[in-house]
């Protein structure tokens, strides 16, 4: 007792436990940096330091590499020229050289540790010293990995000897670790032979632990059959046991990892590869060989072992293992045969069971913390699977008797069990709060009885031992009544890793309280499971991490993205799509604390990837939306009222004959789609339905995705290119061809829109999504000239289609505006109908489309026009600015004012100029009249508003109000863009300014009446028009008089207007004393009279008292009676007339 007492005192000072994790925890990290700097030295790499790349070094390196380790640093040719690169080499690489040399120190204290576990004889058993074992096995296999992976770095002596060397020019002397250095990399030139040789002395130990896996890997390593009849992952097998816990006596073991043990075993085997002939360790050594033909080492780097196999037992001086050797092949042939479909059946079997576990413990949450071992069972399974695919798509299979079969190794349904893992992983994390405190309570009950049943139970226990017995029962103790904290914090690291060193007590040779004794193995059970217990609640993301981490999968981002174009295509998959960028939020995992540097690279990596795939997944869903929306919008133009006539024609076809026609219409009754003659037909339709509610259900799967402190927004993407969608079709929607300025009817094009909105706004129904924010967004911009992306938009083209096609089809003739009908008109003759696009339905469509905004931007166009024809006017003025003074100083003396008349220039130029303006201001009017129409129906409170505000202020402050009440369609004195039009060619502070003005109201007085000479100007009474559009002299004169001489006050504005009223009445009066002339007789003079009465009827300025004081009202009556009375005309006048 004596003695074990001090064996368990000796092994407890040497403190196996801390060192075991210290290393593996140091162990992974350097073999981190091991990988970073294989592939930072890669031939090709833009991150290979340029010392190594150097042509002017290239005779040093070949010296270090031909001479190492006997390195002269006083070489004086390879010094010369490292002493040149002297910086660049010790700024480059020393993180490279003095990771070898922490590989080197670990590799002491590696060989260190497992030696004296040898010395110790531990007995190492996985289902007893699970910790212990489980450590002793990963550091073999981090020591194995390392070297491995160094041996294939190819610069490592090149990276030594210039490092030292440019350290011994610098310095003086080479670091001291060099000779033990290079020795072990000359050592360690063929990595798997010297650690064979090292590891001879420690063979029987690592056997030891390899062989306490057999039970645990055959019956993991099961096929899916199995698995499924065995019910392992179901808890729905025995609805009797469903609330029971699930308990095991090897309960630590259930989440070691497949690929873990594979590892294990392979690796373990290549270190102790002489100890195959031990019973059960060769059997063991072909069932590992026969899962697949490559292994990994670290990440993306994976060996292939049956070759190593074979190359190493064919030196063996053992027959039996060079006997082994041709079974490494047979085993190769044999995973090449059936590992592919083995694991194939695996990963369908998974995708099943996970899917039946999401589901029951969605609905009963409950369930979650009797079941939860059974869910990170599952978990753990699904990754091996799914790391096992990754790791054969990506390495090219050896060759042997048998070809893999492609099928296998690409997997079409891996984003569903993607998927379901996520699902999973998510589920238990939501509900954590019921896993913690059903283990809590499982701890402080029975696992604390069980644990001091046991201690009570055992008859010799060491002081140090019971010790620790007692603090586990205590520590167990003390959790009763806290399961109800929800913000109480638990730290059970401490339990662990007593535990840990209880292993190590008990498990050493010739222990007092040995583990291997059947008496004791009760002890390890019921251990083994509470630490299971607590890492359920203290650290339950480590144990996610552990078991069910894919941060593997950013290593392999191209095959990643292979597999999710596949997916994108497989209409079965786009349910579950949103996997791939979900499994991007693990990848900082695999991010170590040796290697900060790479968190950077990593982070952006995932930061990418995640974006490029939300990107590839919404613009699939908008592209599936916008066939669907596009097809609505096919089938409500069927319904159109222009194809009203065809479906009429065809349900009477005898009146079709009787119009002469006997063509065949062959149209589809709308609904005709809709029928089905099974109920199993799918139509096109169908099929894009199902994919836009399995897309949007992927979107919609997930609020937000956190990657690298940035947060990503699903449905934020889809957004974004509906917004793209929607601006792209409603301005494709116009059919706007500006080479044969073809547009279609605003009233078209807002029926087609509304369609197209209708669909879109179905898909709120699937997906949460705040619609009426896109078509917001998207509308507004279609209102401006540009949209966010500078391309045109509704209200440019319309705008440029009616200011330069409409518009300059007007001057041209054969379209006047009708005052009856408010719109211009074209004469039949003409191809072109202006009233199509004019009319008050079509116009207020029009404001509906590019609503306030774009009337404001179209009006700012018509005053460009308007601008650019007042420059011209002015020039006409001035030419002719002294004529005019003298005919107003004459206009009393009628024989000069008539000599005077004729020396005035360019007449008709001022006439046609004005009629110009004047068509442009009444198309203004037109759209402002549209405008308040539809405001009226969308904003009345707000209008009226607008209006109340407009009508109260004063005059002076009506340049506040206007530009407001403009906006709104409410008509003004004057307009507030022509007022700003009119600026750079008014100088409010000039007189001569504003005489010049007062002489254009001259000019237009004194041409008015010449307008009665042409036939062009006669009234149609039938439209209310003049034939050459006269009348809109009216609007055109009161509105850039009331504009030009508002910048010189109110008072000019009316006086001007009455001046000019005088003038042009008594100029217009002339024209009676000149019926006695049959031949010389006015056209057009009843026409002209009316024009006056219109001016005054057009201007805020002017009053019908005015008008009869200078101007008969009994000319005016006969005037409208002549041009309404029903009188004989010519069937050539008759014909004219028909024609409106």
């Amino acid at each position: 007792m004596h003695r074990a007492s001090q064996i368990g005192s000796a092994v407890a000072e040497r403190k196996f436990a801390e060192k075991l994790t210290i290393l593996n925890e140091r162990g992974v990290g350097i073999l981190t940096r091991v990988y970073n700097i294989k592939k930072t030295c890669a031939e090709g790499t833009n991150s290979r330091p340029a010392c190594l790349s150097e042509k002017l070094l290239e005779p040093a390196i070949k010296y270090i590499v031909k001479k190492f380790p006997n390195i002269d640093p006083k070489e004086k040719p390879h010094v010369t020229t490292v002493t040149s690169f002297q910086k660049d080499i010790l700024g480059t690489l020393p993180n490279l050289y003095y990771t070898f040399i922490d590989v080197m120190e670990f590799k002491d204290a590696a060989s260190e540790v497992i030696t004296s576990i040898a010395t110790s004889q531990f007995h190492l058993d996985i289902a007893l010293n699970y910790d212990l074992t489980k450590n002793l096995l990963d550091l073999c296999v981090t020591y194995c990995s390392m070297f491995v992976l160094l041996g294939q770095v190819d610069d490592r002596k090149a990276v030594a000897g210039l490092y030292n060397i440019a350290l011994d020019v610098g310095r003086g002397a080479m670091d001291s670790n060099f000779p033990r250095l290079a020795q072990m990399l000359v050592d360690f030139e063929n990595p798997v032979k010297k650690m064979v040789e090292e590891f001879i002395p420690l063979a029987k130990l690592i056997l030891q632990a390899i062989m306490s896996l057999q039970n645990i890997y055959l019956r993991r390593n099961v096929s899916g059959d199995q698995l499924r009849s065995q019910g392992t992952l179901s808890i729905s097998q025995n609805p009797g046991t469903m609330l029971n816990p699930s308990n095991s006596n090897e309960l630590s073991c259930e989440f070691v990892s497949l690929e873990t043990m594979h590892r294990w075993i392979l690796m373990g085997f290549i270190l102790c590869s002489g100890q195959l002939s031990a019973p059960g360790a060769s059997d063991l050594w072909k069932l590992a060989l026969q899962d697949g033909y490559a292994v990994t080492l670290h990440r993306d780097e994976y060996m292939l072992v049956h070759g190593l196999f074979e190359s190493l037992l064919s030196q063996s001086k053992d027959k039996a293992d060079r006997k082994r050797a041709s079974e490494a092949i047979d085993a190769l042939n044999t995973a090449l045969q059936n590992a592919g479909p083995f694991h194939r059946e695996r990963r369908a079997f998974i995708r099943v069971a996970l899917a039946e576990l999401n589901l029951l413990l969605s609905d009963s949450p409950g369930l979650i913390g009797p079941k939860a071992i059974i869910a990170i069972t599952a978990l753990s399974i699904a990754r091996d699977e799914v790391m096992w695919l990754f790791k054969h798509n990506s390495v090219p299979a050896p060759k042997g008797k048998f070809k893999v079969n492609p099928e296998d190794y690409s997997d079409p349904n891996l984003s569903e069990l993607l998927f379901q893992i996520i699902q999973l992983k998510g589920l238990m994390k939501k509900h954590f709060l019921i896993i913690r405190r059903y283990y809590l309570r499982y701890m402080s009950g029975f696992d604390a009885q069980m644990v001091n049943h046991i201690a009570l139970r055992i008859q010799v226990c060491p002081d140090e031992e019971s010790t620790l017995m007692n603090s586990f029962f205590d520590e167990l103790i003390r959790l009763q009544g806290k399961d109800s904290d929800e913000h109480a914090e638990f730290d059970f690291q401490g339990l662990r890793l007593d535990w840990f060193r209880l292993q190590v007590l008990t498990s050493v040779g010739r222990a007092a309280l040995s583990l291997k004794d059947k008496e004791n193995q009760d002890l390890a059970v019921a251990m083994n499971s509470v630490v299971v217990h607590s890492r359920f609640v203290d650290s339950i993301d480590e144990l996610f991490i552990e078991t069910c981490d894919l941060s593997f999968m950013g290593f392999f981002r191209t095959q990643l993205e292979e597999l999710f174009d596949k997916a994108l295509r497989d209409t079965n998959q786009l349910r579950y799509i949103i996997a791939f960028p979900m499994v991007c939020t693990e990848f900082l995992r695999s991010t170590s604390p040796f290697a900060p540097e790479e968190r950077v690279s990593i982070g952006e990596m995932s930061v990418n990837t995640v974006n490029f795939f939300l990107e590839l997944i919404a613009k699939e869903t908008k592209s599936v939306m916008g066939m669907l929306c596009e097809e609505r919008v096919l089938q409500d133009e069927e319904l159109a009222p222009s194809n009203g006539a065809a479906y009429y024609f065809k349900e009477h076809p005898d009146k079709l004959k009787k119009k002469g026609k006997n063509t065949q219409l062959a149209l589809v009754s709308p609904g005709k789609e809709s029928l089905r003659k099974v109920v199993d037909e799918t139509s096109t339709k169908d099929f894009m339905l199902r994919n836009l509610v399995d897309l949007c259900f992927s979107l919609n799967c997930f609020p937000s995705i956190l990657v690298w402190d940035h947060s990503f927004v699903p449905r934020e993407y889809l957004v974004s290119h509906l917004e793209d969608l929607l601006m792209k079709n409603i301005v494709s929607m116009m059919k706007h061809n500006p080479v044969t300025f073809e547009i279609d009817h605003p009233s078209t094009v807002l029926r087609r829109i509304r369609s197209y909105i209708s669909c879109l706004r179905s898909l709120e129904l699937y997906v949460n999504i705040d619609m009426q924010r896109v078509l917001t967004s998207v509308l507004l911009q279609e209102t401006q000239p540009l949209d966010s992306k500078g391309d045109r938009t509704i209200a440019s083209d319309y705008t440029t289609w009616y200011t330069t096609v409409l518009l300059k089809r007007v001057s041209e003739g054969g379209i006047q505006y009708c005052a009856a009908r408010r719109c211009f008109m074209s004469h039949q003759t003409t191809v072109f109908k202006a009233e199509e696009y004019t009319d008050p339905q079509e116009l207020q469509n029009l404001a509906e489309l590019i609503g306030p905004y774009g009337i404001h931007y179209m009006g700012e166009k018509l005053m460009e026009l308007v601008a650019a024809q007042v420059a011209e006017i002015k020039k006409l003025v001035i030419a002719n600015q002294d004529t005019l003074i003298a005919l107003y100083s004459s206009r009393d003396k009628p024989e000069i004012f008539n000599e005077l008349f004729k020396k005035l220039k360019n007449i008709e130029d001022l006439i046609s100029r004005t009629i110009l303006v004047g068509v442009i201001l009444t198309f203004r009017k037109l759209t402002l009249q549209a405008l308040h129409h539809v405001l009226e129906y969308r904003i009345p409170f707000l209008l009226s508003t607008i209006k109340d505000f407009k009508n109260n202020l004063l005059d002076k402050s009506s340049h506040i109000a206007d530009p407001m009440a403009s906006a709104a369609g409410i008509p003004c004195a004057v307009d507030p863009l022509l007022y700003a039009a009119m600026k750079p060619h008014v100088d409010s502070k000039s007189k001569d300014d504003l005489a010049l003005w007062n002489w254009f109201l001259v000019f237009v007085g004194v041409t008015l009446p010449s307008l009665a000479m042409t036939p062009q100007s006669n009234f149609i009474s039938v439209i209310e028009a003049h034939e050459n559009n006269a009348h809109c002299l009216a609007v055109a004169v009161n509105a850039l008089a009331g504009a030009i001489f508002a910048y010189f006050g109110p008072e000019e504005q009316k006086q001007k207007m009455k001046d000019f009223l005088i003038f042009t009445s008594s100029r217009i009066m002339t024209l009676a004393k000149e019926v006695e002339k049959e031949r010389d007789a006015p056209k057009a003079r009843e026409a002209t009279y009316i024009l006056l009465d219109l001016t005054v009827e057009e201007s805020p300025f002017l009053t019908r008292d005015q008008l009869e004081s200078c101007f008969p009202y009994s000319l005016l009556r006969d005037s409208y009676n002549y041009v309404y009375r029903k009188q004989p005309v010519s069937k050539k006048q008759k014909d004219a007339d028909a024609n409106y």
